[in-house]
């Protein structure tokens, strides 16, 4: 739906933190006022039914997201999965080791901001916990 007017393409093979078959547009980059050593990253993603992202982080950054269609499943180190449908949000915190999940039969579509530090990657790949729930 989102995609068509977006215009997203599949990730870059397979881009830190994205599963294969997920759609990545970046929507702009711009500098954090007041903080040169930032910037602000607006992303949109649409996750495919069956789609399982690899636990990840986002070095040193914030990130907001809003689900605009679908339901899916978020897993965060040390916390109960949470469920989440369209027209729902949640903030992770710098460093938090978190995948999500689509178990369902519609695709997934997310509007995700960062606010990241300007010498960092957007997101590093890393170890399952060690504590999986």
């Amino acid at each position: 739906m989102l995609l068509a007017l977006l215009g997203g393409t599949p990730a870059a093979a397979r881009d830190a933190g994205v599963a294969e078959g997920v759609t990545k547009k970046e929507l702009s980059v711009e500098p954090l006022a007041g903080d040169a050593t930032k910037q602000v990253v607006t992303d949109y993603y649409r996750f495919p039914p069956g789609t399982v992202l690899p636990w990840h982080i986002h070095p040193g950054a914030h990130e907001i997201s809003y689900v605009l269609s679908g339901e899916m499943i978020l897993e965060v180190e040390g916390e109960d999965p949470r469920h989440l449908k369209a027209g729902e949000s949640f903030y992770l915190h710098p460093d938090k080791i978190h995948r999500g999940l689509n178990q369902g039969s519609e695709p997934v579509e997310l509007f995700v901001v960062r606010i990241k530090p300007v010498d960092q990657p957007l997101a590093e790949d890393v170890e399952p916990p060690k504590t999986e729930r």
